[in-house]
């Protein structure tokens, strides 16, 4: 059976998965003369004799039928294959004449007798019963009543109180072994040897040896500090076990479920990502548990440095530094201070890298470094600012020296330097040029506008190199703005924008309705002019008093109103009383003068595209006005309604009522007791309408009650 994954050997059992030795079971005798003769009884047969051998075998050992009761104990002889024989040692009868029967006898040995012990086969029965003579007493010699155990002198006890004793080299039979000894003589004390004999296995060893092989355990750690290395991999060479450290740096070397490592020298092999290999032998006694302490030394260092404008040589805080294609980077402090780190260690593996610091305002610089183990590394690094420059000219083309240049956000603010410091401007020189330094990147796509009073702007996205050949033109500003719907408000795309009055190129809107003029002239006042047009929209235009850096001006186009040939009637109905109530109408006329409509003007009327259908005199109505257009158009303009009270008293309870339609569209509808003022007035001003060149007609309410008389002309 597997036991940890290995099999257990003789003398061994499996307890929690480790081979372990068993309980000892005595079952078994030895037993040695003082001058060093073990007893023994050849091949398992014959009589006891004694010998020297300094290795006993199997027909040295004697299995007792009843350990430890030495009172009573059968000792049988154990066979070559160390198992329990059919041979027990027992006395050996003696025959004898008796004197006077001249009869034979069989004695045992008492005092002074010649009585042999020897092997007998069980099968032998025995002649005063079995129990009695396979019975032999071991007590200890010192005649105490203890129990022997295994190292003490003891004395053999045959039937009939006789004692073990073995023959001298001048008897017969040398070394043969007889129970006719003497108490405690030399020759009849024995050392006892108590053990566990298995058949096949034979004699117990002093120590068991379970398993050839032993549990390896260890610690990693650094060789220096002692700070445990937790992930470390260990192999024991050629083995198969194996292990990685724990968060204490400590291992047990495993192989599947084994975990005793084979006795012997194996090569122990300790690897980790941020540490140099180690390799070492150590040697696995057999069950012997052995633990290892092993130093490692870090195959990185530490990488700091210092990151520094290279003009002032102050500390860069903020800068980004990176060791390209390792992982390793870091951001510089408020000291211009950084130490790399991947996010997990800040200790750079050995080897050659190229070191990159930007900064927001800065170029980018590079570095090439080199890092051998466990050398910390400090490097220093000196940013150059990043420059913007140009040249200002006025508008014929002459360079503007003493002029002060900006950098602005998209907002139009002025951008100052950071922690609210001063400005990022510069003043041009004698030849217009100028150059901003320092000038910050911003986020990838950010574009930063450069101006100066009365001027354009210019915008740009500075990389880290900077920008070169920004060109900014005094007496003009930049315009820019959005042209909508003036209903919608949505954007108009692709409308057509121009700045009135200048020669400067026309432009159109973005899918965002966006334009920009970059450089516009200015007018005599400070003013631009800028209008826009688009199909399917009246034209827009706007002056307004120019600002710099930047003027803007949004402009909203008024969808053109489709054509309108359906007339505008204007319908008065009333009740019985009053009895005549006159519809009038006045207008625009083609002379720039105004017609008047009414019952005294119908036949004809004062222009062609005007009529009052009927004078009705006796109440109810109805009469209609019509409006039509003149040959294509309308005529334009603003056209006043009234209604007279011919017959005089009062507008009260006349259920006068006025509705204005175009087609089958009813544009309004008015009632005189809504009106504002006395009944009694004899004017009754209902409402104006306002119409276009294409027929678009607006009422007006004007809902008023007032003095006049029939030839009043509103």
């Amino acid at each position: 059976m597997s036991c940890g994954g290995i099999e257990c050997p003789a003398w061994c059992e499996c307890v929690n998965e480790r081979c372990v030795p068993s309980p000892v079971r005595l079952n078994a005798m030895r037993f040695r003369t003082r001058d060093g003769r073990w007893l023994h009884a050849p091949g398992g047969a014959w009589r006891l004799s004694a010998d020297t051998t300094s290795a006993p075998g199997p027909f040295h050992t004697f299995y007792d039928s009843a350990p430890p009761t030495f009172e009573a104990s059968v000792l049988t002889a154990c066979g070559p294959a160390w198992e329990v024989s059919e041979n027990v040692v027992r006395i050996t009868p003696r025959t004898v004449s008796h004197p006077k029967e001249h009869t034979l006898r069989y004695l045992w040995g008492g005092t002074g007798c010649d009585v042999w012990v020897s092997p007998y086969p069980l099968s032998v029965p025995g002649h005063r019963g079995a129990e009695e003579e396979y019975t032999v007493r071991v007590v200890r010699a010192d005649g105490s009543a203890e129990e022997p155990t295994s190292g003490d002198d003891v004395l053999l006890v045959a039937a009939e109180g006789s004692y073990f004793r073995v023959r001298g080299p001048a008897e017969q039979w040398a070394g043969t072994v007889t129970a006719d000894g003497t108490v405690a003589a030399d020759d009849t004390v024995f050392r006892l040897v108590v053990n566990e004999v298995r058949p096949g296995d034979g004699w117990r060893p002093g120590k068991v040896v379970c398993m050839s092989c032993a549990p390896v355990t260890g610690l990693v750690r650094h060789h220096v500090t002692g700070e445990p290395v937790a992930g470390a991999h260990v192999v024991a060479g050629g083995t198969g076990f194996e292990a990685v450290t724990d968060e204490n740096g400590r291992f047990t070397l495993t192989n599947g479920a084994a975990t005793c490592v084979p006795a012997g020298t194996h090569t122990l092999t300790t690897t980790h990502g941020t540490h140099l290999q180690d390799e070492r032998p150590i040697t696995v006694e057999a069950e012997v548990p052995l633990d290892v302490v092993i130093d490692l030394r870090r195959n990185c260092a530490p990488v700091t440095g210092l990151v520094r404008d290279f003009s002032s040589g102050e500390p860069l805080a903020g800068a980004v530094v990176v060791a390209v294609g390792s992982g390793f980077r870091a951001v510089t402090d408020e000291h211009g201070r950084f130490t790399l780190s991947d996010g997990t260690s800040s200790c750079v593996p050995q080897g050659m890298y190229t070191l990159t610091a930007d900064h927001d305002t800065h170029q980018e610089t590079r570095k090439e470094f080199g890092v051998a183990p466990e050398t910390a590394v400090d490097l220093e690094l000196d940013l150059t600012c990043t420059p913007v420059s140009g040249v200002v000219r006025n508008a014929t083309g002459t360079p503007a020296a003493n002029v002060k240049v900006f950098l602005m956000d998209a907002a139009g603010q002025k951008v100052r330097r950071p922690g609210g410091g001063p400005f990022i401007e510069a003043t041009t020189r004698a030849d217009g040029t100028w150059t901003l330094w320092c000038v910050p990147h911003g986020p990838a796509g950010l574009t930063w506008f450069f101006w100066t009073a009365g001027a354009n702007t210019v915008s740009a996205f500075v990389p880290p190199v900077g920008v070169r050949g920004v060109e900014l033109v005094t007496g003009c500003v930049e315009v820019r703005g959005t042209v909508t719907d003036a209903v919608t408000g949505n954007p108009v795309a692709g409308a057509t924008v121009t700045l009135t009055g200048t020669a400067v190129a026309a432009t159109t809107t973005d899918i965002a309705g966006a334009y920009r003029f970059a450089c516009a002239p200015l007018d005599a006042d400070g003013r631009v002019t800028v209008s826009a047009s688009y199909a399917g929209y009246l034209d827009a235009e706007a002056t307004v008093a120019a600002q710099s850096p930047t003027t803007v001006v949004d402009l909203r186009l008024v969808p053109d109103p489709p054509l309108q040939t359906e007339p505008v009637v204007l319908t008065l109905t009333w009740s019985s009383a009053p009895a005549d109530l006159d519809a009038h109408l006045s207008g625009p006329d083609t002379n720039n003068g105004r017609f008047h409509l009414s019952y005294a003007s119908m036949t004809p009327p004062p222009v062609d595209y005007v009529a009052l259908d009927v004078d009705a005199k006796q109440g109810f109505g109805p009469e209609h006005i019509t409006v039509t257009p003149a040959v294509a158009d309308f005529v334009p303009g603003q056209y006043r309604y009234w209604v007279h009270d011919f017959s005089g008293g009062t507008f009260e309870n006349s259920d006068a009522v006025v509705t204005v339609t175009q087609g089958a569209v009813q544009l309004g509808q008015y009632t005189v007791a809504a009106a504002v003022g006395a009944q009694t007035e004899p004017i009754w001003h209902v409402a104006n309408v306002s119409i276009g060149a294409t027929g678009q007609a607006t009422l007006l309410p004007q809902q008023k009650l007032r003095a006049g008389d029939a030839n009043t002309r509103l």
